[in-house]
């Protein structure tokens, strides 16, 4: 039994090689007299020419489902003798839903993300770039998301702790190539390497209907790591794509996944399936999800299967989970999301959210929700969260955010309340997303995890001139009182500041850009200090 159950705790803790790769789009059109049937609207990937199209129902309500995460994307909305409206540089996120409303008679449109779940996005095909300054981006990473309190039902969470998702880069429509490194003058900031360095390539095979991307990266801890992703366009309806990498030594991992668009694009089927292998062990992952939109609502139903071996305990276990979920608009200001999973052997785990939009306008949004994340073997895990953002003057986004959790140690049994099996953290972020060149954050948490308070504040400034040429300059302060584990007692307050200078020099040679990025790096922390410098060439 002590075996069995450490193989379901290492199925949970193991990366799963298929999960949430995709995103969503929706919204309602409307003019003077309401909602409006038969407007085209169309979404471009600009990156791969990748092209979804939708038509309004009689309640003027469209959906595109699966989409790339990522971006940026143009949406272009079409209508007899109204004038066509289009949104430029919008992104799209894993797992979520993006929403654009319009008024054609007022000729306005209005773009926001409809989910509860607290998140935090990184990665380079982001909109406002990186969470960190720090010049190690994901080279090899497209977009990753943690989410603390996922409500999607094809995701789980730890009680302390977030569900992380990713996908590798894209391929590109037209050829792109980029050459890297970085050296460390201070070679404590990885454990003795000295710096790293590698080189992408981004191209279509032929046509754009099928898209390579390819990176390599080297350092002195984890070797040669690298990641490759094909995507293949069949038609308008069927897409399949591709992906792998090697992490570090002795751990790689593969996935391949098929979507199909269905009914006019009023559904979608995607069947994916993944490999995940390491020194600890083996992970196979095959899923189906099939969605239907119907009017204002995204109807989820799936199935998935999980396979782990462990050798060094000459041991194998298997899971089953299947899962459904409704996702509904109610009018322009409330989304409400319910689903539930189960999970063989036993478990059961039901999320309900609401997304509300106070006013209509985006300045005042509730968010809420409550999920248990079904343990075989070990109970439960119960997530609450909790939330308003506030628009200020500015440009500046206020969020006040609740998350308390508690873990049952027998499903459907609570547990007595203590540091071992409830968490709580409170959030004040006030943040001006990247305009005009300027993002600006300060936030502080209080919780009773490892970090009890902390503080996190920052800036960066982007200025662009003479055509290709652009200067970044940004700092960032992330301080802490860090418990230590074994003396609960001890508390300690650490911080650590970071300050990042890049410079591009950009030039036009042939009909092709070049572009040649030069970076510094300092940290400082109780660690020591960290000095980086590096350069990137880009075509």
């Amino acid at each position: 039994m002590k075996r069995l159950l450490y193989l379901f705790l290492l199925l949970l803790a193991v990366p799963a090689a298929a999960q949430v790769t995709t995103a969503s789009l929706g919204g309602r059109i409307v003019d003077e007299n309401g909602p409006i049937e038969g407007v085209t609207v169309v979404l471009i990937h600009q990156q791969t020419n990748t092209q979804y199209y939708a038509t309004t129902d009689r309640h003027g309500w469209y959906q595109m489902l699966d989409v790339l995460p990522g971006g940026p994307y143009t949406v272009r909305i079409h209508y007899f003798e109204y004038k066509p409206l289009t949104v430029r540089g919008l992104f799209t996120y894993i797992g979520q839903n993006v929403v654009v409303d319009a008024d054609l008679e007022a000729g306005t449109t209005f773009v926001h993300t409809d989910e509860a779940a607290t998140s935090m996005r990184v990665g380079e095909a982001v909109e406002g770039g990186e969470v960190s300054l720090s010049p190690l981006t994901y080279n090899l990473v497209g977009q990753r998301t943690y989410t603390e309190v996922p409500f999607d039902v094809r995701q789980e969470a730890p009680l302390a702790g977030a569900q992380r998702l990713q996908v590798t880069p894209f391929g590109s429509n037209r050829f792109h190539g980029s050459l890297y490194g970085f050296y460390g003058l201070n070679p404590s900031f990885t454990s003795g390497s000295t710096g790293y360095g590698g080189a992408t390539v981004s191209t279509p095979l032929g046509s754009e209907d099928f898209l390579l991307f390819a990176g390599v990266q080297y350092d002195g801890i984890s070797g040669v790591t690298g990641s490759g992703r094909l995507d293949a366009r069949f038609n308008e309806a069927n897409r399949l794509d591709l992906s792998g990498g090697r992490l570090s030594a002795g751990e790689a991992w593969g996935a391949a996944g098929f979507t199909s668009a269905l009914f006019d694009g009023r559904a979608s089927n995607r069947v994916q399936g993944g490999w995940y292998g390491s020194a600890d062990g083996r992970q196979l992952v095959v899923s189906d999800d099939f969605t239907f939109a119907a009017g204002a609502q995204r109807l989820l139903f799936g199935v998935q299967a999980a396979h782990l071996a462990v050798p060094a305990l000459d041991s194998t276990a298997t899971k089953f989970d299947f899962y459904l979920q409704d996702a509904v608009r109610m009018g322009r200001r409330l989304t409400l999301l319910a689903g539930v999973r189960f999970s063989f052997p036993f478990a059961f785990s039901p999320r309900v959210s609401l997304y509300y939009d106070v006013l209509g306008n985006g300045a005042v949004v509730l968010r809420a929700g409550t999920a248990v994340y079904g343990r075989h073997g070990e109970g439960s895990v119960w997530k609450n969260l909790a939330a308003v953002d506030t628009r200020l003057p500015a440009g500046f986004r206020l969020t006040l955010e609740g998350v308390y959790g508690q873990s049952w140690r027998r499903a459907f049994y609570i547990s007595s309340r203590n540091l071992l099996d409830s968490r709580y953290a409170l959030t004040a972020r006030l943040e001006r997303p990247l305009a005009d060149g300027i993002w600006a954050v300060a936030s502080y948490t209080r919780s009773d995890g490892m970090a009890r308070d902390r503080i996190l504040g920052g800036f960066s400034y982007r200025v662009e001139y003479l055509g290709r040429m652009a200067t970044t300059l940004g700092v960032l302060y992330d301080g802490c009182n860090l418990i230590d584990d074994l003396s609960p007692a001890s508390v300690s307050w650490q911080n650590g500041v970071e300050a990042r200078f890049t410079q591009d020099l950009g030039l036009e040679i042939g009909g092709h850009g070049h572009t040649l990025q030069l970076t510094g790096y300092l940290r400082r922390a109780p660690s020591g200090t960290t000095f980086l410098a590096g350069i990137r060439y880009c075509l």
